[in-house]
């Protein structure tokens, strides 16, 4: 007799936690009846490599999932230099918010090489993809075969009105263009959550004070890095943004956003365009959705819901930062 039940989606992440990186792997983890996530794959971005994996290991260790296979991947953009986004995350990348250790520490293959592996054993694989995009255009370089292996793609970056690191440019795509246009380029047609669709959703500071209040699930941990982010970015901004939990929302979520199909190019000449997303809504051949506009009330609520109600890890006397 077949199940009739739903089965968890299998998805991999790719990421460089990062506060809101951080936050999408909770919302993640939260959501076993729906998604079981397959490995975390890191990259350098918002931090260096080092610290994007010892920080993906610290947010599985704080929702006690050391089952979870975490594998670093690329150290440096393909071609650039890297630029870290320290000032925004902090030295360490989650603000200096105390979680608890590293249980299981990294698996031995390589990210590029567990995207690989994944994609050709997990059909079905969901990628949510919210760092800078370098492993996985290492790997559609290494085995071309994975664009059409991996069945959905939800990508963090750009910004199609203005950027976040430079005027024209947002720092996912800044940090790695040449990255970012392969991937565009290889024919995975992504749904892309720029910029503009998540600066509608700030989590103001009166949101972050109520989710430290509740004190349940990981919510006491949740608000201190939402707070450590928005002091960072300025109390004067509107809130804290959650990019990367947004576009975890997409894949879980669909009913939330309102997509429209584009042709996206990267620019990776140099000079003030570089890094620079352009999207034409009136192309004839589209190779990309993007999020142009959501429920904002409904996503933030559902994520705090998800939050309150994720039981934490955290050992008795574990300190959380005021």
């Amino acid at each position: 007799m077949t199940d009739p039940r739903p089965h968890p989606r299998p998805l991999l992440i790719d990421c460089d936690p990062g506060i809101d990186d951080a936050i999408a792997l909770l919302l993640a983890f939260s959501m076993p009846e729906a998604l079981e996530v397959t490995g975390i794959t890191t990259v350098a971005g918002n931090v260096s490599l080092s610290s994007t994996s010892r920080n993906a290991m610290r947010v599985r260790g704080l929702a006690a999932r050391p089952e979870v296979p975490v594998f670093a991947g690329c150290p440096r953009p393909m071609l650039a230099q890297p630029v870290f986004a320290d000032d925004v995350h902090g030295v360490d990348g989650l603000g200096g918010v105390s979680l608890p250790g590293e249980p299981g520490g990294l698996a031995a293959r390589h990210g590029v090489d567990a995207l690989v592996e994944q994609t050709a054993d997990r059909p079905g694989l969901a990628v949510v993809a919210v760092g800078p995009l370098t492993n996985l255009a290492v790997a559609l370089v290494k085995r071309p075969e994975v664009a059409r292996r991996i069945e959905t793609l939800v990508v963090m970056g750009g910004g199609l009105a203005h950027g976040n690191i430079t005027p024209a440019a947002e720092f996912n795509v800044f940090f790695d263009p040449e990255a970012a246009r392969a991937v565009v380029e290889a024919g995975l047609r992504p749904v892309l959550v720029p910029l503009d669709a998540t600066h509608g959703a700030p989590v103001t500071a009166a949101m972050i004070d109520e989710l430290a209040a509740c004190g349940e699930g990981v919510a006491p941990e949740a608000a201190a890095l939402l707070r450590a982010y928005h002091a960072n970015v300025g109390t004067d901004r509107p809130g804290a943004y959650v990019h990367d939990a947004m576009a975890l929302a997409v894949l879980v979520w669909p009913e939330l956003f309102e997509r429209r199909p584009a042709r996206l190019q990267v620019r990776t000449d140099a000079g003030p365009e570089r890094g620079r997303t352009l999207a034409d809504f009136a192309s004839s051949e589209p190779n990309a959705e993007v999020v142009v506009g959501l429920d904002a009330p409904a996503f933030l609520a559902r994520l705090f819901e998800r939050l309150r109600g994720f039981p934490r890890s955290v050992p008795a006397g574990h300190p959380i930062p005021a």
